[in-house]
């Protein structure tokens, strides 16, 4: 530390730091929210009462930080917690302070893992490979405009749709991924109480236009490209993260083709010799809730420099549990990072301390914008491509 003639001691247990004297410590950030849902207190009620409207923010101004370990759990005071910040329950945090006659501690700075370093990879080629990343799809739903500039898609990867430069770039696409959200949630009909089951299941809550839907697309397009296929939020496929891959049974005729591969949410794959890592969004939109920021792009940021794509598991977000590892933690920094359905595109070259260089880019939901993200294997360049219908 520069003016300091003894660097702060690093003190191990949270609770054994002592007052006044200037040192640091590391924890787990928790934050106390009184908006945020509590499960337990729920379960706790005598009386059954019907679930609250979902917040948008659980963030308000009488929220505290505090910091834990397996000792105990201290709350951080002081002019740079006022002064607001990313913090995140699950995030690994150091601080540096002192302890207060209150006992609380008072924060002169903080300080995360930063970006884990990065695997050294060659591209296979110099040209590289394009890789398209839609998100949202949202396929078989009450939408006619929808499902055609899904159509249009399917039609520009095929390279039958737009002018020469159109296919030739559609011609250099050797991938698709689809990052969650592939199928439409279905309609139920409400009015129709008195109707009878058939088969098993009541046909006014179950509608197979959906999985038809995007069966449909995929046998369309395999015969040409690849496919990843990522479950989502609104996919039929257990809540719980990491999300477990979409069953192909799902899609008989898209499942007989080989380019076909259903993962796992998030995913990790190699790419041309470039690293591609990325989710559905369910992380990014959790730890949207926490903060009073509107800027996705730079929270997104933070989670690679908090090495966790996910800290909020599994307090506001489901996941499987793990007592001896957490698999949200990133060891290796990806050459490019996507987080699917989210409200708009951007993206970012995010450059770290020890030369790592990582592709952020957040991929809008194409049922509400019909764009799709370009990406360049070799040099990492992004583009957008959009679809529309003109109205008459």
């Amino acid at each position: 530390m520069s003016g300091v003639a003894t660097p702060p001691p690093y003190v191990k247990r949270v609770l054994d730091v002592e007052n006044g004297n200037l040192c640091y410590i590391i924890g787990t950030v928790y934050m106390d929210m009184t908006l945020k849902p509590n499960v337990l207190e729920d379960l706790a009620r005598e009386n059954f009462i019907a679930a609250p409207t979902p917040r948008r923010k659980f963030c308000s101004e009488t929220d505290e930080v505090m910091l834990e370990d397996e000792s105990g759990r201290v709350r951080l005071v002081g002019d740079r917690m006022s002064e607001g910040g990313s913090f995140v329950t699950g995030t690994i945090m150091a601080a540096l302070g002192a302890e207060t006659s209150t006992g609380d501690f008072e924060v002169l700075e903080v300080c995360y893992a930063g970006l884990p370093p990065q695997d050294k990879h060659e591209p296979e080629t110099e040209t590289g490979e394009w890789v398209a990343i839609a998100s949202g799809l949202e396929m078989g739903g009450a939408a006619d405009a929808e499902d055609m500039r899904v159509t249009l898609l399917a039609e520009w990867l095929l390279g039958e749709l737009g002018g020469a430069e159109d296919q030739q770039t559609a011609q250099n696409i050797t991938r698709l991924i689809i990052a969650g959200n592939g199928l439409a949630q279905p309609t139920v009909d409400l009015t129709d109480t008195d109707k009878k089951t058939r088969y098993g299941y009541d046909s006014s809550t179950y509608s197979a236009k959906p999985t038809a839907a995007l069966d449909a697309f995929l046998t369309e397009i395999l015969p040409s490209l690849e496919v990843d296929l990522l479950p989502g939020a609104s996919d039929p496929v257990g809540p719980t993260m990491p999300q477990q891959p979409i069953h192909t049974a799902m899609f008989p005729n898209a499942s007989e083709f080989l380019g076909l591969h259903s993962r796992t949410n998030p995913f990790w794959c190699d790419i041309g010799g470039t690293s591609f890592f990325g989710n559905a969004g369910q992380p990014l939109d959790d730890i949207f809730k926490y903060l009073t920021t509107e800027d996705r792009l730079g929270v997104a940021q933070q989670t690679l420099e908090w090495s966790h794509i996910a800290p909020t598991c599994p307090d506001t977000l489901w996941c499987y549990p793990f007592s001896d590892q957490d698999p949200f933690i990133l060891q290796t920094s990806p050459d490019v990072y996507y987080i699917g359905n989210q409200p708009k595109f951007e993206t970012k070259l995010v450059k770290g301390d020890e030369g790592q260089t990582v592709r952020l880019i957040l991929v809008p939901k194409f049922s509400e914008t019909g764009e799709v993200v370009l990406v360049n294997s070799a040099t990492r360049e992004c583009r957008v491509v959009s679809f529309g219908l003109v109205e008459s």
